[in-house]
């Protein structure tokens, strides 16, 4: 049982690492949009939005965290029946999991961001079109 805890421990400390990049990304997203919506689209400010993109996060990292734990229990609880799950194996499963979660999450809400952010660059659509008319 030490050895689960220990387990959990080691494989928690990396969750908590991309957790850490998933937060940076979730708030770049949130940031991002926010300044977008309201001040380029002209929508008005919808806390119910912003509670269920915060709600959605929670839920991932709870949902993770429950992953981890029946990977680490399952992997240890293996080791004393199957010869050839080792370290490497567990490992391998373990980040296999949490790239599949954390690493698409974070990895979507960098994609979402970065084209707010291209959209912020280019303005709103009657500025494009009044720099256009001015050009020509």
């Amino acid at each position: 049982m030490d050895m689960l805890y220990t387990v959990l421990l080691a494989d928690f400390s990396m969750v908590l690492v991309c957790y850490a990049i998933l937060l940076l990304a979730f708030t770049a997203n949130v940031v991002l949009s926010l300044y977008h919506n309201i001040n380029i689209t002209g929508e008005t400010f919808d806390a119910k939005r912003l509670w269920q993109g915060v709600k959605k996060a929670l839920v991932l990292v709870f949902g993770t965290m429950l992953m981890v734990a029946a990977v680490d229990a399952a992997t240890t609880l293996l080791t004393q029946y199957v010869p050839d799950i080792n370290e490497q194996v567990h490992d391998l499963i373990t980040v296999a999991m949490i790239a599949a979660t954390i690493g698409v999450a974070a990895w979507r809400y960098i994609k979402d961001a970065y084209s707010t952010f291209i959209s912020i660059l280019n303005g709103k659509p009657s500025e494009v079109a009044a720099a256009v008319d001015a050009k020509e």
